[in-house]
């Protein structure tokens, strides 16, 4: 995902990590900051990206910790609080290195429940928040959380079962096409999305560049239930855009957005023939509702 108008900036977090923030295309009035999911990595939304930048949009990219080309790093305590410590770091360093703006998000599942989550405590003065699919915990009182709960577990269990290495990129290419996940994305894409989750091993071949492990100890999810009553202290606009329950495989998914939207006032948008992967199925629709939720809280933006 480059460009001739690009320009990448290392910035390190307060335990030593490292997470690369990348500018796609030329400097604009307003900034869309986008990241990815679990075990993904941002540069196999390249088609995402490019639609915003065609809409005129600033682009900042970055990977979450141990996701696509950061360097790997040991850190403490459990995943999602570190996630949650990074945000407010990475989001100082794009207003540090590619100056400050008005700024609307754009996430896609993990990096979207963080932003919500970090949000309640350390806030951010963004503009909007289009979110996809951010798997927020149902409340304690909820009748669904155990279902959530368990959903998550299964996915764990998966993640470390999942293959860490192969001997060429085609390998996770064909493993991916051949997955009933992403029968709705274009070829092209998930090759663009194989390639950018996989990095080179240090002993030949290709390893994942999320580590199984990490992974599957992100999908214990357990341990942010306690966070979510917070989220009511978050005061910008947020759309959550939400798959169509029809064709999706991860209906809990949806319900968990529309409680969201309940509990907390946000709006909602479903997106027909669209399920997890919508940004990857359908990019040019996504960076669509992006622009078009930027343009309204922009035209609602004081002066």
């Amino acid at each position: 995902m480059h460009d001739d108008d690009s320009a990448e900036v290392p910035v390190t977090m307060d335990d030593g990590a490292t997470i690369l923030l990348r500018r796609l295309g030329p400097p604009a009035r307003e900034r869309v900051v986008i990241s990815h999911g679990n075990g993904l990595a941002i540069d196999g939304f390249a088609g995402f990206a490019r639609a915003l930048v065609a809409r005129g949009l600033e682009v900042v990219a970055f990977d979450m910790r141990n996701h696509g080309r950061n360097p790997r790093h040991q850190g403490t305590g459990p995943n999602w609080r570190r996630f949650i410590a990074d945000f407010p770091a990475i989001l100082h360093g794009i207003d540090q290195s590619f100056g400050q703006k008005p700024t609307h998000g754009a996430f896609h599942s993990l990096s979207s429940a963080v932003c919500l989550l970090a949000q309640a405590e350390t806030p951010y003065p963004w503009r909007s928040l289009t979110l996809f699919e951010p798997p927020v915990p149902p409340g304690t009182d909820d009748p669904g959380l155990p279902a959530f709960l368990d959903y998550h577990v299964q996915l764990s269990e998966r993640a470390m079962r999942r293959r860490a290495r192969f001997d060429a990129p085609e390998a996770l290419i064909t493993s991916m096409r051949r997955s009933s996940l992403f029968r709705l994305v274009a070829g092209e894409d998930i090759e663009r999305l194989a390639r950018a989750t996989l990095r080179p091993a240090p002993e030949g071949g290709w390893m994942l560049s999320c580590p199984p492990e990490f992974e599957a100890a992100t999908f214990r999810i357990e341990d942010i239930v306690a966070l979510r009553p917070g989220l009511a202290r978050i005061t910008c606009p947020v759309n959550l855009v939400l798959g169509d329950e029809t064709i999706h495989y991860a209906g809990i998914l949806v319900e968990t957005g529309r409680a969201l939207a309940r509990d907390f006032g946000f709006r909602t948008t479903d997106l027909p023939q669209a399920t997890h992967f919508m940004q990857l199925e359908h990019p040019e629709l996504c960076a669509g509702l992006v622009a078009d939720f930027v343009r309204e809280a922009t035209a609602a933006a004081p002066r």
